[in-house]
Protein backbone atom coordinates (compact mmCIF):
# COMPACT_ATOMS: atom_id res chain seq x y z
CA UNK A 1 0.00 0.00 0.00
CA UNK A 2 1.56 3.20 -1.03
CA UNK A 3 0.95 6.62 -1.20
CA UNK A 4 -0.29 8.49 -4.77
CA UNK A 5 1.06 11.82 -2.57
CA UNK A 6 4.44 10.46 -2.94
CA UNK A 7 7.20 13.45 -3.03
CA UNK A 8 9.08 13.00 -6.14
CA UNK A 9 12.58 12.08 -6.22
CA UNK A 10 15.56 14.21 -5.01
CA UNK A 11 12.42 16.39 -3.08
CA UNK A 12 13.56 17.95 -0.13
CA UNK A 13 11.64 18.40 3.41
CA UNK A 14 10.71 21.37 4.41
CA UNK A 15 13.19 23.49 7.26
CA UNK A 16 10.06 24.01 9.56
CA UNK A 17 10.23 20.51 9.87
CA UNK A 18 14.04 19.38 9.14
CA UNK A 19 14.35 22.05 11.66
CA UNK A 20 11.50 20.45 14.51
CA UNK A 21 13.16 16.74 13.46
CA UNK A 22 16.69 17.96 14.39
CA UNK A 23 15.67 19.75 18.05
CA UNK A 24 13.84 16.92 18.58
CA UNK A 25 17.06 14.26 18.36
CA UNK A 26 18.72 17.06 20.44
CA UNK A 27 16.56 18.23 23.56
CA UNK A 28 14.12 14.92 23.39
CA UNK A 29 14.57 11.26 23.81
CA UNK A 30 15.64 10.52 20.42
CA UNK A 31 14.36 6.68 20.16
CA UNK A 32 10.62 7.48 19.71
CA UNK A 33 11.49 9.26 16.41
CA UNK A 34 14.68 6.66 15.00
CA UNK A 35 13.22 3.39 16.17
CA UNK A 36 9.30 3.91 14.23
CA UNK A 37 11.82 5.53 11.44
CA UNK A 38 14.09 3.04 10.65
CA UNK A 39 11.16 0.10 10.88
CA UNK A 40 8.97 2.23 8.47
CA UNK A 41 11.93 2.89 6.43
CA UNK A 42 12.94 -1.59 6.23
CA UNK A 43 9.61 -2.49 5.68
CA UNK A 44 8.89 0.15 2.40
CA UNK A 45 11.18 -1.38 1.56
CA UNK A 46 14.14 1.92 0.79
CA UNK A 47 14.42 2.83 -2.99
CA UNK A 48 16.61 5.31 -3.28
CA UNK A 49 20.16 6.07 -2.18
CA UNK A 50 18.24 9.04 0.64
CA UNK A 51 16.32 6.44 1.95
CA UNK A 52 19.16 3.99 2.86
CA UNK A 53 20.71 6.89 4.22
CA UNK A 54 18.10 7.59 6.28
CA UNK A 55 17.78 4.09 6.92
CA UNK A 56 21.27 2.78 7.88
CA UNK A 57 21.28 6.94 10.02
CA UNK A 58 18.24 5.99 11.93
CA UNK A 59 19.60 1.98 12.86
CA UNK A 60 22.72 3.31 13.96
CA UNK A 61 22.17 5.81 15.99
CA UNK A 62 19.27 4.14 17.36
CA UNK A 63 21.36 0.77 18.19
CA UNK A 64 24.15 2.82 19.36
CA UNK A 65 21.09 4.86 21.60
CA UNK A 66 20.40 1.42 22.89
CA UNK A 67 23.65 -0.04 23.90
CA UNK A 68 24.56 2.69 25.30
CA UNK A 69 21.69 3.16 27.52
CA UNK A 70 21.48 -0.97 28.35
CA UNK A 71 24.76 -0.39 30.13
CA UNK A 72 23.03 2.61 31.95
CA UNK A 73 23.36 2.64 35.77
CA UNK A 74 19.84 4.39 36.37
CA UNK A 75 17.08 2.43 36.19
CA UNK A 76 14.81 5.42 34.76
CA UNK A 77 17.07 5.68 31.51
CA UNK A 78 16.85 1.63 30.93
CA UNK A 79 12.92 1.80 31.32
CA UNK A 80 12.28 4.56 29.11
CA UNK A 81 14.67 2.78 26.34
CA UNK A 82 11.62 -0.43 26.99
CA UNK A 83 9.25 1.98 26.59
CA UNK A 84 10.89 3.54 23.06
CA UNK A 85 11.35 0.26 21.58
CA UNK A 86 7.84 -1.10 22.31
CA UNK A 87 6.04 2.33 21.32
CA UNK A 88 7.80 2.51 18.00
CA UNK A 89 7.00 -1.06 17.15
CA UNK A 90 3.33 -0.57 18.07
CA UNK A 91 3.10 2.38 16.43
CA UNK A 92 4.39 1.02 13.45
CA UNK A 93 2.23 -2.24 13.43
CA UNK A 94 -1.12 -0.30 14.08
CA UNK A 95 -0.11 2.21 10.27
CA UNK A 96 -0.75 -1.77 9.08
CA UNK A 97 -3.36 -2.84 11.26
CA UNK A 98 -5.13 0.61 11.61
CA UNK A 99 -4.71 3.00 7.82
CA UNK A 100 -7.24 4.68 8.15
CA UNK A 101 -6.92 5.58 12.01
CA UNK A 102 -5.57 9.24 13.18
CA UNK A 103 -1.56 9.75 14.02
CA UNK A 104 -2.79 10.78 17.44
CA UNK A 105 -4.91 7.29 17.38
CA UNK A 106 -2.10 5.56 17.11
CA UNK A 107 0.55 7.40 18.76
CA UNK A 108 -1.44 7.49 21.95
CA UNK A 109 -2.08 3.75 21.75
CA UNK A 110 1.51 2.67 21.12
CA UNK A 111 2.54 4.78 24.29
CA UNK A 112 0.00 3.51 26.22
CA UNK A 113 1.41 -0.04 24.90
CA UNK A 114 4.88 1.00 25.86
CA UNK A 115 4.27 2.32 28.93
CA UNK A 116 2.21 -0.76 30.02
CA UNK A 117 5.53 -2.94 28.85
CA UNK A 118 7.36 -0.96 30.94
CA UNK A 119 5.19 -1.17 33.94
CA UNK A 120 5.08 -4.95 33.75
CA UNK A 121 9.08 -5.20 33.35
CA UNK A 122 9.67 -2.77 36.78
CA UNK A 123 7.06 -5.64 38.26
CA UNK A 124 8.43 -8.71 37.04
CA UNK A 125 12.01 -7.27 38.02
CA UNK A 126 11.16 -6.10 41.44
CA UNK A 127 11.77 -2.47 40.62
CA UNK A 128 8.93 -0.20 43.18
CA UNK A 129 7.68 2.94 42.08
CA UNK A 130 10.02 4.60 45.26
CA UNK A 131 13.03 3.55 43.19
CA UNK A 132 12.02 4.83 40.02
CA UNK A 133 11.31 8.22 41.45
CA UNK A 134 14.49 8.26 43.80
CA UNK A 135 16.12 7.70 40.28
CA UNK A 136 14.34 10.24 38.56
CA UNK A 137 14.76 12.75 40.96
CA UNK A 138 18.77 12.01 40.88
CA UNK A 139 18.94 12.47 37.59
CA UNK A 140 16.97 15.48 37.30
CA UNK A 141 19.54 16.98 40.32
CA UNK A 142 22.05 16.25 38.17
CA UNK A 143 20.85 18.30 34.97
CA UNK A 144 19.87 21.26 37.28
CA UNK A 145 23.38 21.54 38.92
CA UNK A 146 24.20 21.37 35.21
CA UNK A 147 22.18 24.12 33.79
CA UNK A 148 21.38 26.49 37.04
CA UNK A 149 25.15 26.56 37.69
CA UNK A 150 26.11 30.46 38.62
CA UNK A 151 22.46 31.22 39.40
CA UNK A 152 20.72 32.73 42.00
CA UNK A 153 20.85 30.07 45.13
CA UNK A 154 17.34 30.94 46.14
CA UNK A 155 16.52 30.21 42.65
CA UNK A 156 18.27 26.85 42.53
CA UNK A 157 16.63 25.80 45.89
CA UNK A 158 13.01 26.49 44.98
CA UNK A 159 13.68 24.44 41.67
CA UNK A 160 15.34 21.66 44.03
CA UNK A 161 12.64 21.23 46.14
CA UNK A 162 10.23 21.02 43.54
CA UNK A 163 12.43 17.87 42.07
CA UNK A 164 9.67 15.38 43.68
CA UNK A 165 7.18 17.02 41.85
CA UNK A 166 8.94 17.51 38.58
CA UNK A 167 9.46 13.36 39.11
CA UNK A 168 5.95 12.18 39.96
CA UNK A 169 5.17 14.23 36.58
CA UNK A 170 7.94 12.91 34.41
CA UNK A 171 5.66 9.78 32.94
CA UNK A 172 3.17 12.21 31.34
CA UNK A 173 6.10 14.40 29.53
CA UNK A 174 7.25 11.25 28.63
CA UNK A 175 4.22 10.35 27.18
CA UNK A 176 3.58 13.76 25.50
CA UNK A 177 7.11 13.64 23.91
CA UNK A 178 6.88 10.17 22.78
CA UNK A 179 3.87 10.91 20.86
CA UNK A 180 5.48 13.91 19.36
CA UNK A 181 8.66 11.93 18.54
CA UNK A 182 5.63 8.91 16.96
CA UNK A 183 4.34 11.81 14.93
CA UNK A 184 7.28 13.74 13.71
CA UNK A 185 9.05 10.01 12.50
CA UNK A 186 6.04 9.38 10.47
CA UNK A 187 6.12 13.04 8.74
CA UNK A 188 9.56 12.70 7.99
CA UNK A 189 9.19 9.36 6.31
CA UNK A 190 6.98 10.58 4.19
CA UNK A 191 8.96 13.62 3.24
CA UNK A 192 11.85 11.09 2.51
CA UNK A 193 10.75 7.96 1.20
CA UNK A 194 10.13 7.81 -2.61
CA UNK A 195 6.92 5.34 -2.31
CA UNK A 196 5.76 5.73 1.30
CA UNK A 197 3.26 3.46 2.47
CA UNK A 198 0.10 4.93 4.25
CA UNK A 199 -1.87 8.48 3.69
CA UNK A 200 0.66 11.41 4.26
CA UNK A 201 0.24 13.40 7.64
CA UNK A 202 -1.92 16.57 7.36
CA UNK A 203 0.03 19.84 7.54
CA UNK A 204 -0.18 21.07 11.44
CA UNK A 205 -2.02 23.55 11.17
CA UNK A 206 -4.80 21.35 10.20
CA UNK A 207 -4.02 19.53 13.56
CA UNK A 208 -7.63 18.82 15.18
CA UNK A 209 -9.34 15.63 16.75
CA UNK A 210 -12.76 14.59 17.68
CA UNK A 211 -14.20 17.38 19.32
CA UNK A 212 -16.37 14.94 22.41
CA UNK A 213 -12.67 13.95 23.51
CA UNK A 214 -13.39 17.19 25.86
CA UNK A 215 -15.04 14.76 28.42
CA UNK A 216 -12.01 13.09 28.75
CA UNK A 217 -9.86 16.40 29.45
CA UNK A 218 -13.13 17.44 31.97
CA UNK A 219 -13.32 13.91 33.54
CA UNK A 220 -9.21 14.13 34.30
CA UNK A 221 -9.82 17.85 35.42
CA UNK A 222 -12.76 16.92 38.23
CA UNK A 223 -10.02 13.85 39.13
CA UNK A 224 -7.41 16.40 39.64
CA UNK A 225 -9.49 18.95 42.12
CA UNK A 226 -10.92 15.98 43.85
CA UNK A 227 -6.95 15.61 44.86
CA UNK A 228 -6.88 11.82 43.86
CA UNK A 229 -4.23 10.03 45.82
CA UNK A 230 -1.89 7.02 45.47
CA UNK A 231 -1.47 5.10 41.61
CA UNK A 232 -4.72 6.46 40.57
CA UNK A 233 -3.70 10.20 41.37
CA UNK A 234 -0.29 9.99 39.61
CA UNK A 235 -2.20 8.73 36.72
CA UNK A 236 -4.35 11.64 36.79
CA UNK A 237 -1.33 13.64 37.15
CA UNK A 238 0.24 12.36 33.67
CA UNK A 239 -3.20 12.45 32.07
CA UNK A 240 -3.51 15.92 32.73
CA UNK A 241 -0.12 16.77 30.97
CA UNK A 242 -1.04 14.90 28.18
CA UNK A 243 -4.47 16.18 27.21
CA UNK A 244 -2.35 20.09 28.34
CA UNK A 245 -0.11 19.15 25.71
CA UNK A 246 -2.20 17.94 22.51
CA UNK A 247 -4.66 21.02 23.59
CA UNK A 248 -1.71 23.31 23.10
CA UNK A 249 -0.75 21.77 19.83
CA UNK A 250 -4.01 22.36 18.71
CA UNK A 251 -4.38 25.57 19.69
CA UNK A 252 -0.61 25.81 18.05
CA UNK A 253 -1.98 25.30 14.86
CA UNK A 254 -4.64 27.68 15.06
CA UNK A 255 -2.12 30.04 15.79
CA UNK A 256 0.03 29.20 12.77
CA UNK A 257 -3.41 29.28 10.59
CA UNK A 258 -3.92 32.48 11.93
CA UNK A 259 -0.57 33.76 10.96
CA UNK A 260 0.34 31.72 7.69
CA UNK A 261 0.13 34.97 5.38
CA UNK A 262 1.82 37.02 7.84
CA UNK A 263 5.34 38.52 6.77
CA UNK A 264 8.62 37.01 8.18
CA UNK A 265 9.14 39.88 10.50
CA UNK A 266 5.86 39.52 12.01
CA UNK A 267 5.92 35.89 12.92
CA UNK A 268 9.72 36.29 14.99
CA UNK A 269 7.96 39.40 16.79
CA UNK A 270 5.47 36.93 17.85
CA UNK A 271 8.07 34.11 18.29
CA UNK A 272 10.21 36.51 20.43
CA UNK A 273 7.24 37.74 22.47
CA UNK A 274 5.93 34.31 23.47
CA UNK A 275 9.27 33.11 24.36
CA UNK A 276 9.56 36.19 26.66
CA UNK A 277 6.27 35.39 28.59
CA UNK A 278 6.08 31.80 27.74
CA UNK A 279 4.20 30.42 30.69
CA UNK A 280 1.51 32.89 29.73
CA UNK A 281 2.37 32.35 26.18
CA UNK A 282 1.44 28.40 27.11
CA UNK A 283 -1.51 28.83 28.82
CA UNK A 284 -2.76 31.28 26.18
CA UNK A 285 -2.69 28.40 23.73
CA UNK A 286 -3.99 25.90 25.47
CA UNK A 287 -7.24 27.51 25.86
CA UNK A 288 -7.50 28.32 22.69
CA UNK A 289 -7.12 24.68 21.46
CA UNK A 290 -10.13 24.47 23.99
CA UNK A 291 -12.11 26.84 22.86
CA UNK A 292 -12.01 25.89 19.23
CA UNK A 293 -13.84 22.37 20.21
CA UNK A 294 -16.73 25.09 20.16
CA UNK A 295 -16.10 28.34 18.50
CA UNK A 296 -14.33 26.19 15.55
CA UNK A 297 -11.48 29.10 14.65
CA UNK A 298 -10.32 27.94 11.02
CA UNK A 299 -13.32 27.18 10.14
CA UNK A 300 -15.85 29.81 10.85
CA UNK A 301 -17.47 32.57 7.99
CA UNK A 302 -15.29 35.55 7.36
CA UNK A 303 -17.48 39.04 6.69
CA UNK A 304 -17.06 40.59 3.53
CA UNK A 305 -17.75 44.70 2.68
CA UNK A 306 -20.95 43.88 1.39
CA UNK A 307 -22.13 42.60 4.83
CA UNK A 308 -22.25 38.92 3.63
CA UNK A 309 -19.97 35.86 4.91
CA UNK A 310 -17.60 34.26 2.82
CA UNK A 311 -16.34 30.64 4.03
Amino acid sequence: MTSPAAPPEGCRPAFGTTFVVVAYLLVAPPLFLLVPLALLLAFSPPRSPREWLWLVLAAGLGGLKVLGDAAHPAVSVRLLTAVAITAGGVFVLLIYLLPRATTLLRAGAAMIAGMGAAAVWARSAGIAMATIDAALIEDLRRGLEIGLRGADPAQAAMMTEALPLMARSFPGIVVLLGMLGLALAWRWYHLIASAPIGQPPRPLFEFRFNDHIIWGAIFTLALALFNVGGPIGRVVTWAAIVWGGIYAIRGLAIVLRATERWPLPGKLLVLIASVLVLPMALATIVMVGVADTWIDFRNRSIPTAGGGNAS
